[in-house]
């Protein structure tokens, strides 16, 4: 399958959204999709879509519906899919949360403190589903009914 890999060890380790799912979950990366995947997927079978390009919410939103997959949870991936930090909950609680408990501004950062102080500032005051909206990185959990 070129679209997709099923749970597995060696995935845990770049994954870690993989964790959080049933094992034999489906991550299917929507940058590398194929015309028939629907017809591939079975019933009640877990599923992971991923996408990191900018505004990826709606993409993989429209995704699912067009492949009957139920929404269970949705996650904000820092900084990127491929070296993964931080997981965040699509939720408002745990969106407003990393802003004002994680997020910080790094120690030692002479020059640049102001404007990444100003930015962190921003970024609190902003709606919080401006995050998951601009966020490149994100996990789709679901599964098909």
């Amino acid at each position: 399958m070129s679209y997709a890999e099923p749970a597995g060890p060696s995935r845990l380790a770049t994954s870690p959204w993989m964790t959080l799912c049933p094992l034999g979950t489906l991550e299917i990366d929507t940058r590398t999709i194929d015309d028939d995947l629907t017809d591939q997927l079975k019933p009640d079978l877990p599923v992971v879509l991923i996408d990191q390009r900018p505004f990826s919410r709606r993409r993989l939103r429209r995704l699912a519906r067009e492949l009957a997959i139920e929404v269970e949870r949705e996650f904000i991936v820092l900084p990127a899919l491929g070296r993964p930090i931080v997981l965040i909950d699509d939720t408002e609680a745990a969106v407003r949360h990393f802003w004002t408990t994680f997020a910080t501004v790094p120690p030692g950062l002479a020059i640049s403190a102001v404007p990444a102080s100003a930015l962190l500032s921003l970024a609190r005051r902003l709606p919080w589903r401006w995050t998951g909206a601009a966020a490149p990185g994100r996990a789709l959990v679901g599964r098909r009914p």
